[in-house]
């Protein structure tokens, strides 16, 4: 949960929320977590009391379900890992200032990630990510408890811009839209249930699933508070604006931390940006490929096996094709992000409502279903996110007038 859902969400637009906004954007981040819960709680819930993953729930609610969720899969696993390996290239192109070109690092990065699943498969993914996550974790702590000694940029008599007005809708929007991440991501989660029990041999509890997912998600919810505040105290009021191009993003985004608390921060906040859009891409790339095979697979009414032999094939094809748009966008980083994370936001309520619909499923045992509070949450947090899509789209395309 962690590994996959710390990176972009909290890198870039965390911390461009808190350089643009300081702490007024705190409360969001925390709400739209409250919100995307129960929706993310149901993909471990429905795993751990069936022995099956998300995909199984949409097919049991028919056939159509199942093939609309793999188009759109098809199109949000490749932007989306265009989107995350495009950060990550563009911090170890900063750290290690090797002459190669973007694309070229993106491409060693996409084979290096098959390379690791196909050869280490879900254990050796578990080990990598782990360790990744813990260092990173440890390194942004280091930096936003050095960030908070140092003391806020900003003059005290700075009074910077409101986000709550119609001309920073599409920021929130995008800002909400991959945090803590993409709905569809608990059909990832589910995934790695299975695969977990799978690679033990052992189906493990429902509470056990439950407080594995529970301390992931908080600690994405606590990085995601770190990075807006990080932004906030390095950033906020200091007369800069984020680059545009990936490359200068990353070179900003170290440098200022390295100009504000002191060039010994330069390598500990390197190392944390680098570690923290490693472990998403990595997850990400196996996560998105292993939804597709298992969908075809499942759509083929192939034995449960066969998916495997089908995730290669859809790393490789999902990556090349992830090549071709982070070539086309090299030099609209931010504008590239802000659309895939609104698209993400936009869809949200489509899988949100799907998770409902599943979690209620008579298949599910009747001792292991969420409580009232837990289906309450769900249903503000459907609202909630309908909510957000309206007004967006309202204030888009100007239904509210002049």
């Amino acid at each position: 949960m962690a590994g996959l859902a710390i990176g972009v969400s909290h890198l870039v637009q965390s911390t461009r929320a808190g350089a643009g906004f300081g702490f007024q954007l705190v409360g969001l981040v925390i709400a739209v977590h409250l919100a995307k819960y129960p929706f993310f709680e149901y993909g471990h819930r429905y795993a751990a009391a069936t022995g099956e993953s998300l995909l199984h729930g949409y097919l049991r609610l028919g056939r159509g379900v199942l093939i609309a969720y793999f188009l759109i899969q098809i199109v949000s696993s490749v932007i989306g890992i265009a989107a995350m390996v495009f950060v990550t290239t563009a911090l170890a192109q900063n750290l290690f200032q090797i002459g190669l070109d973007p694309t070229m690092w993106s491409a060693l990065l996409i084979a290096a990630a098959i390379a690791l699943v196909i050869i280490g498969r879900f254990r050796g993914l578990d080990l990598v990510i782990k360790i990744m996550v813990s260092v990173m974790v440890v390194a942004t702590v280091l930096a936003l408890a050095a960030a908070v000694w140092h003391g806020s940029v900003a003059p005290e008599s700075y009074q910077g811009a409101s986000p709550w007005q119609a001309v920073h809708l599409g920021f929130l929007i995008a800002l909400m839209g991959w945090m803590p991440n993409a709905i569809e991501a608990s059909v990832y989660q589910s995934l790695w249930v299975v695969a977990r029990d799978t690679a033990n041999e052992r189906r493990v509890s429902l509470a056990d699933t439950l407080l594995d997912f529970n301390f992931g998600y908080g600690l994405t919810a606590l990085m995601a508070v770190a990075f807006v505040s990080l932004g906030a105290l390095v950033m906020y009021g200091s007369g800069e604006v984020f680059a545009s191009s990936s490359a200068d993003f990353a070179s900003q985004f170290v440098g200022l931390y390295a100009q504000t608390l002191g060039e010994w921060s330069r390598p500990v906040v390197a190392v944390a940006a680098l570690f923290a859009m490693l472990s998403t891409s990595l997850t990400a790339i196996d996560a998105s490929s292993r939804s597709l095979a298992v969908t075809q697979s499942l759509l083929r009414r192939q034995t449960p096996q066969s998916w495997e032999r089908l995730q290669a094939a859809w790393m490789i094809g999902v990556g090349l094709v992830a090549l071709l748009i982070i070539y086309a966008f090299r030099s609209r980083f931010t504008h590239f992000i802000d659309l895939v994370t609104m698209i993400a936001f936009l869809a949200a309520p489509v899988f949100a409502y799907l998770n409902m619909r599943v979690i209620a499923s008579p298949h599910l045992p009747e001792d292991t279903r969420p409580g009232p509070a837990i289906r309450a949450l769900a249903v503000v947090g459907l609202a909630f996110l309908i909510g957000f899509g309206l007004l967006w789209l309202i204030v888009r395309f100007g239904l509210l007038g002049p």
